[in-house]
């Protein structure tokens, strides 16, 4: 029962939650969230995975046939081969595909602790242990998993992977332009976890939510800006 209602109170009572978390200083409180988030990472590649493999199809074809370094006599003998390796993957690259999906909000969640320490730590002078920090994320990015049981749907639904809940819903520069890209990431799920992240962090280093939150969206912004004009480059 209690982690139950933690689960459903990090959505409405955050506070209270990293408050129980915090005196319990157990790092194994994190294994359940990780369970789910790793759950709910196979299931949406399960769901989407005719969708995902259309989408590649599309990217593969558009980049090999407007590719200028390959000979255009080539062009068709190697999309097909390309193809084929897309509609009729191996059972290691199926494998590959389901892992990467089970372990990348998991992943997110460690690398961002490690974030999460580094400004709590250094910038603010604090001395949480990993451990705890571990926890609060990772209960924190169940927020990941309410985003995906909304937009998995909705992509399903409209056919597509690009949904929405943010700044890209107005539609601002071409599709992987860095405008694009960094309006897509100002999103209204990324908001709501920092601002819980930052709940977090003052409970656990016993300060105020404010000095927190403003680190951690200048920290969000560059990210954003930095992964929007990689994504830029090679789309």
């Amino acid at each position: 029962m209690f982690g139950l209602n933690n689960l459903i109170n990090v959505f409405l009572e955050p506070r209270d939650v990293f408050t129980i978390l915090s005196k319990r200083n157990n790092w194994k409180n994190s294994i359940l969230p990780f369970i789910i988030t790793a759950i709910v990472g196979i299931a949406s590649m399960a769901v989407l995975e005719e969708l995902l493999t259309e989408v590649q199809i599309q990217q593969t074809e558009k980049y090999i046939m407007g590719n200028s370094q390959i000979p255009d006599d080539q062009k068709e003998d190697i999309l097909t081969e390309s193809l084929k390796s897309i509609t009729h993957p191996s059972s290691s690259m199926k494998l590959i595909g389901y892992a990467s999906s089970a372990l990348s909000t998991p992943f997110r969640i460690l690398m961002m602790s490690l974030m999460i320490m580094l400004i709590g730590n250094f910038f603010f002078g604090g001395k949480t242990t990993y451990g705890n920090i571990l926890v609060m994320t990772s209960y924190t990015y169940l927020i990941a998993v309410l985003e995906s049981l909304v937009k998995v749907p909705l992509m399903v639904s409209q056919w597509r992977v690009d949904i929405h809940t943010g700044l890209g819903l107005l539609g601002l520069g071409e599709e992987g332009s860095f405008l694009f890209n960094f309006m897509s990431g100002m999103d209204l799920f990324a908001f709501w976890r920092v601002i819980v992240l930052a709940i977090g962090m003052s409970v656990l280093y016993r300060r105020e939510v404010k000095p927190f939150l403003i680190a951690l969206v200048i920290y969000w912004i560059f990210q954003t800006t930095f992964f929007s004009f990689i994504g830029s480059l090679i789309t």
